[in-house]
């Protein structure tokens, strides 16, 4: 479709590329082989994907949790693709690690195993669970995200998600803000409110494709890349 934004995505999997495709946009995908800026040129948005958890070193800890699972080349490569995503206001929806990746690229820090840092959190890491809802997250009313999400929120703004996780957002990066929580108090998305369109959540909604639960944030992302272009 000559309509199609060109959205860039690295470490990409089946269901991400189908999630985009869905909501007409087409994908590049790139490896660390694709040298930045120039990468990005061309393309009217960027995916962040879920993985292996960011380097605490990354957010200036100094010490890292025996559970923590680094990819050094894959951390150099996103976060300079993050970070030059919003130095040129690209639309950027990240997912899972990418949410983390986001915060991490823009200056915040993350929590590195919740289960240690929060004992009596709910399970974040449902591995059994990849298209089906384990617990609820609650919208802040008046972000993107809210907006996006509307007709799936109850009548007490939240949706429930599936959860693959066990790291999370602790301080939002400046000129972030938090648009869902899970009722254990865990960040499970932030935004930018002044970038064009600039959404990390913590689940995974490309895995709802096939039933198109969470379609309207591959939509959302896909329209401000469309308006970019």
């Amino acid at each position: 479709m000559t309509d199609s934004p060109l959205i860039a995505s690295a470490w990409l999997r089946p269901d991400y590329r189908t999630s985009i495709e869905k909501a007409g946009g087409r994908v590049r995908e790139l490896t660390p082989a694709d040298s930045l800026p120039g990468a990005l040129d061309g393309c009217s948005g960027l995916l962040l994907t879920g993985g292996v958890d960011v380097d605490p070193r990354e957010y200036g800890d100094t010490e890292t949790h025996p559970t923590v699972e680094i990819d050094a080349a894959r951390d150099a490569y996103e976060l300079a693709l993050a970070r030059e995503a919003l130095a040129r206001d690209l639309p950027v929806l990240a997912i899972c690690r990418g949410a983390q990746v986001l915060n991490t690229a823009a200056g915040g820090t993350l929590i590195q195993d919740i289960p240690s840092a929060l004992p009596g959190a709910l399970d974040h890491q449902r591995l059994d669970a990849r298209d089906q809802t384990v617990h609820v997250v609650n919208v802040t009313p008046g972000t993107c995200l809210w907006t996006l999400l509307e007709p799936r929120l109850d009548d007490r703004g939240s949706v429930a998600v599936n959860s693959r996780h066990h790291q999370s957002v602790r301080t939002p990066a400046p000129g972030f803000v938090v648009s869902a929580v899970s009722p254990d108090g865990i960040v499970e998305a932030i935004e930018k409110p002044d970038a064009q369109f600039c959404v990390a959540v913590q689940w995974h909604p490309e895995n709802f494709h096939r039933g198109g639960e969470f379609g309207t944030l591959f939509d959302g992302l896909v329209a401000a890349a469309r308006s970019r272009r």
